[in-house]
């Protein structure tokens, strides 16, 4: 089964959305070919902000990961 969440490239690292609990999704960061961030939104409208952030070409510099650490690449 396909799953229809998003993929965005940026400059240095990738950013993979993927099943979390239930409706809410989290989202790797993904440099090199490894996991290097996790960032874990608080609910699903953090979740849609983050993906709206994302759609409109934002990087997750500086980001939260939702466990009080700032996403440094």
């Amino acid at each position: 089964m396909e799953n229809n969440y998003g993929v965005w490239e940026r400059k240095g690292y990738t950013v993979v959305e993927q099943e979390f609990d239930y409706d809410l999704h989290c989202f790797e960061v993904i440099k090199d070919g490894e996991v290097v961030a996790t960032i874990y939104p608080d609910s699903v409208d953090d979740m849609k902000e983050n993906i709206e952030a994302l759609n409109n070409g934002e990087g997750v510099e500086d980001w939260e990961d939702g466990r009080g650490n700032s996403i440094n690449i």
